[in-house]
């Protein structure tokens, strides 16, 4: 979602609170004196008496209001697209790294560095604190502490050489151990 679309959602979330709030009131300050006098409330009361243009534009603005307020709502919940270019700045403008092209380069480094693993998936990702990596692979019986750390390191250095770009943390995901199998003499 674009800054301007955050920005026009909550400006309409305050204004629909405003207006909630001062029917709250009138319907407070009625309730408690029936012979108070609303002089803004005429226009209410053309409004919602008898079915006129007006009530059908006012039902009509209220309803498109709710609907993309719901899909604002949605947008921000709803998982987004992983990024399928990584754009970096090199001396003379920028550079670009295929999503697709890292993985399989990052794929090939993870079963160079374990030798006996399986990559089934990688995700690379950015969010708030930066990139990630997800792998799941098949691997054979190891410290999986320190294959992850030696692996964070060995995918954060190369990062940094190829594209300055950080990577914050890896997500390992072993789908299964086995034992190395043994040499035949």
């Amino acid at each position: 979602m674009t800054s301007l679309a955050r920005f026009l959602a909550v400006l309409t979330g305050i204004v629909l609170l405003l207006l909630a709030g001062a029917a709250l009131v009138r319907q407070a300050a009625l309730a408690a004196d029936a012979g108070l006098s609303w002089p803004i409330a005429g226009w209410w009361s053309d409004l919602t008496a008898e079915p006129t243009t007006a009530t059908y534009v006012a039902a009509a603005l209220v309803a498109a209001l709710t609907v993309l307020l719901v899909v604002y709502a949605y947008r921000q919940v709803s998982p987004s697209v992983p990024p399928q270019v990584i754009e970096y700045a090199v001396p003379d403008g920028t550079a670009r790294l295929s999503v697709p092209a890292l993985r399989k380069a990052l794929r090939r480094r993870f079963e160079s560095m374990l030798a006996g693993s399986r990559v089934t998936e990688i995700a690379v990702d950015r969010d708030d604190a930066g990139w990630s990596v997800r792998v799941e692979a098949d691997v054979p019986v190891c410290d999986l502490h320190d294959v992850q750390q030696a692996v964070l390191q060995a995918f954060a250095d190369d990062m940094r050489k190829v594209a300055g770009i950080e990577i914050v943390r890896l997500d390992l995901v072993v789908t299964s151990m086995r034992t190395a199998a043994k040499k035949g003499r």
